[in-house]
């Protein structure tokens, strides 16, 4: 169903990503970018092409997601492994990895349980784990980093050296790294910092955007198709609520509940409303002390403004005078998490409801 709200894993129930599914499918280079702002069906195009190529390929696939640390400011390489472990504990019916596994430090079989170990002792070194994938798969192995900027926030591991090994001498390990606060995720990456792993490296990369106009009110239009349901409210739909897929999902989802218009429209600006501001919130936990100057930037930035329009409002809130350099690292720590973009001289919402929630 077209207005799932759960992330899909069924082609039918994606709507018009044939190309960017076909694109990721081909695993052209060893790490491929999956971008995309939130709620644009990264995590749903992820899931759909691995299964299609575990199907038709056997390839086989772990899947890392690391939303899971989204509200933490840092986070161990330990938790980091636990998560991997639960993972790499799929894998049981693939013996010929498991035996690879068991050959190399920090790797233990409890029961019927693999454990990974961060004691210093046994300590696992991740790329040695590649090594025991590249080696126990007869397939291909595509391991996804979804979200993978929050890994800027690990601690006792440094992953882009072992992710730069894999890409030099791995043949059947591909790494998909998807993030949505773009800006960030370069940040992680450095892949235009000389002194990095990853540095000179080719990425093929597949991008989501929220849909046009008319693919929103195509969208629309398929999905109550599917239902049964009347529906000719297309265009105001998208007026009310822009492109981002996952938006219009839900207004699909709660019009289905209640066939009532105005009653969906508001369930849905609400809700993204509260979600932003809780993601808004974790954005700024680290920053707390500027908690109050995140807020009125963004309130100037709600329907556009530029550099001048947001140092006047700070300075006018506070009643002194604010550095030109601490104006640009608001909007530059904004601009990176994907909160906001710069056209020209004009900063704006990255996309129509952080505008609405803000206003």
């Amino acid at each position: 169903m077209l207005f799932n709200p759960t992330p899909k894993d069924e082609r039918k129930d994606f709507f018009d990503k044939e190309k960017e599914m076909e694109q990721l499918k081909e695993l052209r280079t060893p790490l491929i970018l999956v971008l995309g702002l939130r709620r644009t069906g990264k995590s749903s195009l992820i899931k759909i092409s691995t299964k299609e190529l575990e199907h038709e390929k056997g390839t086989i696939t772990i899947y890392i997601d690391l939303r899971k640390f989204e509200e933490k400011n840092y986070f161990s390489y330990r938790e980091f492994l636990l998560q991997l472990q639960s993972e790499i504990n799929k894998l049981k019916r693939f013996s010929k990895i498991i035996d690879s596994l068991k050959k190399i430090e920090g790797v233990s079989i409890a029961g019927n349980e693999i454990r990974l170990s961060w004691n210093k002792e046994d300590r696992l070194q991740f790329s040695s784990l590649l090594d025991a994938l590249e080696e126990g798969s007869d397939n291909k192995v595509v391991i996804v980093l979804d979200e993978a900027q929050e890994l800027l926030k690990m601690r006792g591991l440094n992953i882009l050296p072992s992710l730069a090994y894999a890409y030099d001498n791995l043949k059947k390990v591909k790494i998909i790294i998807s993030g949505s606060e773009i800006g960030l995720l370069y940040d992680f990456l450095r892949i235009n910092d000389a002194k990095s792993p990853l540095y000179g490296r080719a990425f093929s990369t597949v991008e989501l955007k929220p849909f046009s106009k008319e693919e929103a009110m195509e969208f629309l239009r398929k999905g109550f198709e599917e239902l049964k349901i009347p529906f000719n409210k297309e265009e105001e739909t998208y007026e009310k609520l822009g492109g981002i897929p996952g938006w219009l999902t839900y207004f699909g989802f709660t019009y289905l509940e209640s066939r009532n218009y105005e009653e969906s429209i508001n369930r849905t600006l609400d809700y993204a409303k509260l979600l932003i501001k809780k993601e808004f919130d974790s954005f700024i936990s680290a920053r707390y002390t500027a908690k109050k100057r995140y807020y009125i930037i963004m309130k100037v930035i709600s329907r556009c403004g530029r550099w001048s329009d947001v140092k006047r409002a700070l300075e006018a809130e506070e009643g002194i005078e604010i550095s030109d350099s601490e104006v640009y690292n608001y909007l530059s720590q904004l601009t990176k998490h994907s909160w906001i973009v710069k056209n020209n001289e004009m900063y704006c919402p990255s996309e129509p409801l952080i505008g609405y929630t803000f206003t």
